[in-house]
């Protein structure tokens, strides 16, 4: 099975704890998990093939880090000493290593505009590097702390939430599940809000339009009734003055018969 290495992320001098978990997890799917953590080579492999396996394993891992990490491991062939190298440099319980931690989580804060599933992700991962070195904090107490890092705009949602706790009670999984259910909500009102207002403005803007009114006080220049009448005012109008133009031409058609027939018996005397 290929590994997707699409949310794959480099090691750096921060992230170790989330970086462990997904290169662990590639190293499971790759099938190169055996050298890393494995102490004895597998009956089946020659001593050759379990030395290229580690050198392969070594390859790969590389691939996933910074330059300044690549330096403390780039001569490595062992795929399990170069492991247990990066956990002795990013791992080490120390002070402080945990000290950045706890200032991390304090300063942390929720901006508006900013998706929460970010937030969560941020706020868990420093949670469970605390957790690696020995520091947990009890599931109310991590619900409360996450509450905490909303900003002011999230007030009304913080103090509904703390009154309708069961028991005054707010757990992790409580304030994760909530903040996403409010942010969801808020997604929704602001997509009803933005149709309101279109559909406001399609309205006011056929209401402007003349032949769609009706009834009284509608707009004279749209009147469908007054147009019909003018049309057939002006019809009439064209076929009297038509009548009158042919009646002129056939009374002066007849005279001038007349005056030929008269001046042609005048003629006949003559002779």
């Amino acid at each position: 099975m290929d590994a997707n290495t699409s949310r794959m992320v480099n090691l750096n001098d921060s992230n170790y704890h989330v970086w462990k978990g997904k290169m662990e997890d590639l190293l499971y799917v790759k099938d190169y998990y055996l050298p890393v953590f494995s102490t004895d080579k597998p009956d089946n492999k020659t001593d050759e093939e379990w030395s290229i396996l580690h050198r392969k394993v070594c390859r790969y891992v590389r691939q996933w880090v910074d330059d300044n990490v690549l330096n403390h491991i780039s001569g490595e062939t062992h795929a399990r000493t170069l492991w247990n190298k990066l956990e002795e440099l990013y791992a080490r319980k120390t002070e402080n290593n945990k000290l950045f931690l706890i200032k991390q989580l304090i300063n942390l804060k929720y901006r508006d505009g900013t998706p929460d599933t970010d937030n969560l992700n941020v706020f868990q991962g420093v949670i469970n590097q605390l957790a690696g070195m020995g520091i947990k904090f009890e599931d109310e107490i991590q619900g409360l702390w996450l509450l905490g890092t909303l900003p002011d705009s999230w007030e009304t949602f913080r103090t509904s939430l703390s009154n309708s706790a069961a028991n005054g009670i707010i757990t992790m999984e409580l304030a994760k599940g909530s903040i996403l259910n409010e942010e969801m909500r808020r997604k929704s009102e602001g997509s009803s809000s933005h149709s309101d207002v279109l559909v406001t403005e399609s309205r006011g803007r056929s209401q402007s339009k003349g032949p769609s009114n009706k009834g009284k006080g509608h707009t004279v220049r749209y009147c469908r009734q007054l147009k019909r009448e003018n049309k057939k005012a002006n019809y009439n109008n064209q076929k009297n003055n038509h009548k009158k133009d042919g009646g002129n031409d056939s009374a002066e058609a007849n005279t001038t018969t007349d005056e030929f027939f008269k001046a042609l018996h005048d003629a006949s005397k003559d002779l």
